[in-house]
């Protein structure tokens, strides 16, 4: 039942928009695949709220928690839940999925223990975590809905394709749509939509990039942003990557690439304060550049 993305349609955001703010009274779905079941991929970022307020009306959200998510990230998506039901006159269901992982022997339902039981952490090689811990969950979620349809987040700037949609469109059941891209919306479309329903992610400078609090993806200045802005997290982080090392001589930090350890994160943030003062330190990190989220569940 798997169905190639249609070519992107010439139509104007704005009145797409605007048709969504009307009490929603009709879901506007022109990539829809009839009157499937429908169920929208949601992370709580930027296109798939979006894809909630155009498309919510009689869909279900599905959200996979790893139990590794930012405080920040559970308020949001409580939040969402509640204004999106508000909006859709309680026609709107979210869903919680947890992953659930067999490893020597146990089963497991958060991805910090899976790291733990198996003292590796995921690197940008053998990213394990997004297979195991978002796409299965959900796809377990998914073959047992029947025949249905499932709403991915790509705008129109981010053309699907086999390389982007990577581990999607593997059950048979479901029918795959890209109802932003199909209908000409772009992240610029979509931010302008979620100010206009007061539903724009207002996420901290060290959540900008890698949804876990302790994700690979998060660079050297967002953890060091972390460390300024929340200290309690950081402190978590780097107890976290002490954890996971078990008794090998060589040390594995969470950002592989770099092979820069949290604590040494923290020794280079307090020299930076040592030479240029604290509110300046601050005002430093407090600006760090924005990119964009590792992949189609985080932030997206």
């Amino acid at each position: 039942m798997n169905v190639k993305p249609e070519q992107k349609q010439s139509k104007d955001p704005k009145s797409i928009a605007a048709t969504s703010s009307h009490a929603c009274t009709k879901p506007n779905v022109s990539s829809s695949t009839g009157n499937l079941k429908r169920f929208i991929s949601f992370s709580g970022g930027v296109e798939s709220t979006t894809m909630c307020i155009l498309y919510g009306k009689g869909a279900t959200a599905i959200w996979c928690d790893t139990g590794a998510e930012h405080d920040e990230m559970y308020q949001r998506i409580d939040l969402c839940e509640k204004m999106l039901k508000e909006m859709h006159n309680g026609d709107f269901e979210l869903v919680r999925v947890k992953p659930s992982v067999k490893i020597k022997g146990k089963m497991i339902d958060n991805l910090l223990d899976a790291v733990i039981e198996w003292k590796f952490m995921p690197t940008v090689r053998e990213r394990w975590c997004t297979g195991k811990f978002k796409i299965i969950p959900i796809d377990n979620f998914l073959k047992q809905q029947g025949d249905c349809e499932l709403m991915i987040g790509f705008n129109a700037d981010e053309e699907p394709s086999k390389d982007r949609i990577g581990n999607f469109m593997k059950c048979k059941n479901v029918s795959y749509s890209y109802p932003l891209y199909n209908d000409g919306l772009d992240r610029k479309d979509c931010e302008s939509i979620l100010y206009e329903h007061n539903l724009h992610p207002e996420f901290p400078i060290y959540m900008k990039r890698g949804g876990c609090f302790m994700c690979l993806f998060k660079d050297k200045p967002q953890y060091k942003a972390m460390y300024l802005f929340d200290k309690k997290t950081f402190e978590r982080v780097k107890q976290f990557e002490i954890d996971y090392q078990g008794t090998r001589k060589r040390f594995f930090p969470i950002m592989a690439h770099t092979g820069v350890s949290m604590q040494q994160v923290e020794e280079e943030v307090q020299r930076e304060i040592a030479l240029w003062g604290f509110s300046q330190v601050l005002e430093m990190y407090s600006n760090v550049e924005q990119k964009q989220a590792c992949g189609a569940f985080c932030h997206r």
